[in-house]
Formats: structure tokens, C-alpha cells, sequence
């Protein structure tokens, strides 16, 4: 029989289950599985800091669907990865999170004399769906499933390992401790039934206004395809949420945007609604006055998990189940049935009100002549440079407003941000992660300049790894995002400014391509240059302080009904 060590009895677990990277930073306690990852398949990609190691994974799946595994070692460097893990959570990434630990003999519990010396199983719990430790060499592979099985139990999550260093180093017989695939221990998740799926179609096809709103559960599901193959066949208008702007294309001649009057109107007069992948959460209007008299809607709700039923709205059909799976049903059942003709007055009503919304919107930002560079404008001018093909990580308060509003439509799984927990720095690592899982295509980062100072340094990270991704900086030196409710109160800002900051020298300084713009008309030769370089680049740009304020009164508006309510509708004279 051979012997082989608890390190590479862990290495060949990870490759078994299709990991492919690990973000994380070497140590004593974790060396004996770091020298046997490129054996089996595994590249170890070092980070300058733990929790954007966590943010690299989740690019890497919300581009590809693909886990990767990080690392935190004894003491601070796996609570450096709290924060990442804690995003994961709340994103419902997918992720293995291991920490190595000292011999056992000074942990659980840790005397004060313990060097580094803390409990990580309960630091962890609160921020994984499950964690538990491998105290014996033989159970490396049973300890895997066991994580594995509840990271995709219900909507996916991170969960945790924890390897104490004797275990990797310890050796064992390799026949004792099998690997099995991961279909021999896995199944797959929940199914809709039949008779669910006749009902959800009986109920959108005798509906008179039927609408379908989109959650980004159907990104990463894959089910974008026939969630539009139900809406066409429908006729009927289709909104996304927040979080699920790459589900449905904003040019698709059914869309309409669903933060605005045409998306309130589309949410008001609807009969019947089909909500896929969401759980309609505070970002997504979910207060009273933004729908219909519930007595008088049918809501179908599709979702992986069973938590996220009628947290807003009362629903009449709940249907535990993989989007894809559920939706395929639905449009095949569609395909045969005889539908009622639509003179598709409703839809072009809709995208008549939205189209005459957003010209209004665009007015005084297509007016504004500066002095100084317009977010929006430079948002436009790197939809153009880079399209609708590449990948987008966008990060910040108001750049990423201006960011959802401006850039042009994506393809799926192609535009990532934050908009559960809100997290800040997550767009440079992620938008490593997403290059490093689709290094064919383009990765483009656009973060506020409050946003890049938290994770900045892993550009130095790309720089090493020569991944060419290009990030983009709004840079007017202040957290502009706080500054209305202080001087609405107050009249004054306290806390906000940030100074001027050259982050383009900062990037060359990392080993980066740097550009630094403060005219509109420069932007463009400056971003192709970018493009063109052979490795990351960053451009600052010098955006405008007050032209980033002016984001449109109604998104902000409804940006303050997230913090402090509903506010009251009118009532006519």
C-alpha cells in the first residue's frame, strides 16, 4: 500500500470536486497541501489581502459557475477573511474557505500563552452555512463531502474547513481513505412538479397583463434563455431587479426598466407575476404603493430557497426549484398551447412611458457642459470603447448607480456587483477572479475612488499574475454617496472628504499600465490604450464632485426609501 499525506490526500479531494484555484497566502501550518496543488490540477493565486481573496472566488463564479477554495492561516489571516466570506454569504456564493491551525495540543481551547491562538470553528459559524474541522488523517475525504453537500444544499453558500497542521502532515495508507465523485454522494436540488408547472402556466396564459420580473438566481441558474422565451411567447413586459441587470438584455424589445414610472405602471396594473430567482428584496421596491392591490395579483414564485418566499409580497404558487429546470417547463408547456393573441397595446404603452422617462432623465446630463468630466459621460464612453461582450465588476455608491443606469447591455453572468450586503471593494478582485475563469474574454472594473482604496493592492496581484483586466476610477476625493443627508440635516459635511488621489501612479507603481484623464475628450484614447496593453491597467479619471451628486432625483429617492421607509403617496386635494 502506499502512504501519502494528509496534504495531498486534501489536494486530491479539491481536484475531485473541481476546484481549480486557491486564493490564499502560504504558511507553515498549510504547506504540506500548497506543495501538492499543482500536481493535482490546483493553482494557488497569492493575494495581498485575505477578504479580497473571497472576492476573487466570487468572480470567478458569478462568470463561469465554477468554486474556487480560499485560504486564511492561524489567527489573522483567516480573520482577514471574514469580510469576503460574509459578502459570499449574502451573495449566495459558493465557496470553500479552509484555515489551517496550530498542533491541538495549544487550541480548543487556547490557553492566553497561545500564539495566534483563537477558536475559528466559532469565529466562522455565524458567516458560513456549515464548518467543521478534520481531526483525523482518514477522514480528509468524508469531511469534504460533508462541506460540499452543504454548500449546495438549497441556495449555495460558503462553508469551512478547518486543517490543523498535523493532520496535512500526518501520512496514511491511500486505499483507506477512497475519494468518490461527487454524483456518488451528491443529487441534485429541488425539482418542480408537474402539477405545478400546469398551474403556473394556466395562470400566465389566462392572464390579461401578465409580467415577469427577474432576479439574478436566473444568471446563475443559466436560465436566461428561456425566461425570454416565455416573455416572448407571452407578449409580456419583463423587469430585472438589481442584482439581475445581465438576466435580460436592456435592449430586448420586451424589457422595461424597472425603477422608474413604466416599471411602477408595469407592477401596478399586472394581473399575474411571475417573479424568477429573487427575493424581491429592499433594493427592488418592494413597499405597497409600488404594486397592485395584492387582492387582485397572482404572484408565481421560482426559487432555490425556501426562506425567500412572500418576504414581500403574498404569494399564490411557490415552486421550490432550480430556475432553469422550472422555466424549461414552463416554455415547453407554452410551446404546444394555443395563446391568447395580445395586441401588444399594453407593451408599447409600457415602452413608450419608459422611453420618455429616461429622455428625461438624460436631459440635463446631456446638456451639462462641465467644466470637468460627467460620470455618466464616462460611463458611456467606456460602454462604447468595450461593448455589451465583456465582463463587468462595478463597484461604489453613486459610480455604480451611474454604472447600472449607463453601460449597455450585457451578456449573462457578465455584470457583477454587490447589492445585498453592499460591500465595498469588491470590484478589483472580483474582476481578477472573472478574468482568471474566462481569460478569453474582457474584464472591465468601474469603482468610486472610496470603493478601490479598500483592494487597490491586489492590482499588484494581477500585475503578477498577468491577467489583463483594466479598472477604471472615479475620482473626485469624496464619499459623495453620504454628503446629501448630512447637508440636507446639517448643512455641512463631516467625514466625506477624501482628497485628491493619483491612483493611476499608484497602479504603476504596483507594476500596472496607468492613465490619467480630467478631459472628456481624452477619455477614450486613454481607455483603448488600456485595452491594448499586454497586463492590467487602471484609469483615473477625474470625475466631476457635483455632476456625481446629480444623480436622477427618482433613483435617489428610492434609494433613501431602503434606509428609512416608504414615504407616504400623496393624496389628492
Amino acid at each position: 500500500m502506499t502512504e501519502i499525506t494528509g496534504g495531498e490526500l486534501f489536494a486530491r479531494a479539491l481536484q475531485a470536486e473541481g476546484i481549480e484555484f486557491l486564493f490564499g497566502l502560504p504558511s507553515p501550518e498549510i504547506d504540506a497541501l500548497l506543495v501538492e496543488l499543482e500536481a493535482h490540477g490546483v493553482r494557488l493565486v497569492p493575494v495581498r489581502h485575505e477578504a479580497a481573496a473571497v472576492h476573487m472566488a466570487e468572480g470567478l463564479y458569478k462568470t463561469t459557475g465554477r468554486v474556487a477554495a480560499v485560504l486564511g492561516n492561524p489567527g489573522p489571516g483567516s480573520a482577514n477573511l471574514l469580510p469576503g466570506v460574509i459578502t459570499a454569504l449574502h451573495e449566495g456564493v459558493p465557496v470553500l474557505v479552509i484555515t489551517s491551525q496550530h498542533r491541538l495540543g495549544i487550541v480548543y481551547p487556547s490557553p492566553p500563552s497561545t500564539f495566534q491562538g483563537q477558536d475559528q470553528l466559532d469565529l466562522f459559524r455565524p458567516a458560513v452555512k456549515w464548518g467543521g474541522p478534520v481531526f483525523e488523517w482518514g477522514r480528509i475525504p468524508e469531511v469534504m463531502r460533508l462541506a460540499f453537500r452543504e454548500m449546495w444544499n438549497g441556495r449555495p453558500g460558503p462553508v469551512h474547513i478547518e486543517l490543523p497542521a498535523p493532520i496535512l502532515y500526518a501520512t496514511g495508507e491511500e486505499e483507506t481513505a477512497p475519494i468518490t465523485p461527487p454524483a456518488t454522494h451528491r443529487g441534485t436540488g429541488p425539482q418542480a412538479s408537474d402539477a405545478q408547472l400546469t398551474e403556473a402556466v394556466e395562470l400566465l396564459a389566462s392572464a390579461e397583463r401578465p409580467i415577469v420580473i427577474s432576479g439574478t438566481g436566473v444568471d446563475r441558474a443559466g436560465a436566461n434563455a428561456a425566461l425570454l422565451e416565455i416573455v416572448e411567447r407571452l407578449g409580456c413586459p419583463v423587469l430585472t431587479t438589481m442584482a439581475g441587470r445581465a438576466t435580460v438584455p436592456s435592449d430586448h424589445p420586451n424589457y422595461v426598466f424597472g425603477f422608474g414610472e413604466a416599471g411602477d405602471l408595469v407592477r401596478h396594473e399586472a394581473d399575474v407575476m411571475l417573479v424568477v430567482g429573487s427575493r424581491i428584496g429592499n433594493l427592488d421596491v418592494p413597499y405597497d404603493k409600488y404594486w397592485g392591490d395584492p387582492a387582485g395579483q397572482r404572484l408565481i414564485q421560482i426559487d432555490i430557497d425556501q426562506r425567500h418566499f412572500g418576504v414581500t409580497r403574498p404569494i399564490s404558487l411557490a415552486i421550490l426549484a432550480d430556475a432553469r429546470t422550472a422555466l424549461e417547463g414552463i416554455a415547453t408547456r407554452l410551446r404546444s398551447m394555443d395563446l391568447p393573441s395580445r395586441n401588444g397595446e399594453d407593451l408599447a404603452r409600457y415602452r413608450t412611458l419608459d422611453a420618455e422617462a429616461r429622455m428625461a432623465q438624460a436631459a440635463p446630463i446631456l446638456e451639462w457642459q462641465g467644466p470637468g468630466i460627467h460620470p455618466a459621460h464616462a460611463i458611456g464612453t467606456i460602454g462604447a470603447v468595450f461593448g455589451g461582450d465583456a465582463v463587468y465588476t462595478v463597484d461604489g455608491g453613486n459610480t455604480s448607480l451611474w454604472a447600472y443606469s449607463i453601460l449597455p447591455a450585457t451578456r449573462p453572468h457578465s455584470y457583477h456587483s454587490i447589492l445585498e450586503l453592499g460591500m465595498l471593494g469588491t470590484g478589483i478582485p472580483s474582476a481578477i477572479g472573472a478574468k482568471l475563469g474566462a481569460p478569453d474574454r474582457e474584464v472591465v472594473c468601474i469603482t468610486g475612488d472610496g470603493a478601490a482604496g479598500f483592494n487597490v493592492m491586489e492590482m499588484q496581484s494581477a500585475a503578477r499574475e498577468r491577467l489583463a483586466i483594466t479598472t477604471i476610477v472615479f475620482a473626485e476625493g469624496s464619499w459623495t454617496m453620504e454628503e446629501p443627508n448630512e447637508l440636507a440635516l446639517y448643512g455641512t459635511t463631516f467625514g466625506t472628504a477624501q482628497g485628491e488621489i493619483r491612483w493611476d501612479l499608484v497602479a504603476q507603481g504596483l507594476g500596472c499600465h496607468g492613465e490619467y484623464v480630467d478631459e472628456i475628450q481624452d477619455l477614450e484614447a486613454a481607455l483603448r490604450r488600456a485595452r491594448e496593453h499586454d497586463g492590467p491597467s487602471l484609469v483615473c479619471v477625474r470625475s466631476d464632485h457635483d455632476a456625481n451628486l446629480a444623480v436622477p432625483e427618482e433613483m435617489v429617492a428610492r434609494f433613501f426609501e431602503v434606509y428609512s421607509g416608504p414615504v407616504p403617496v400623496e393624496q389628492p386635494v
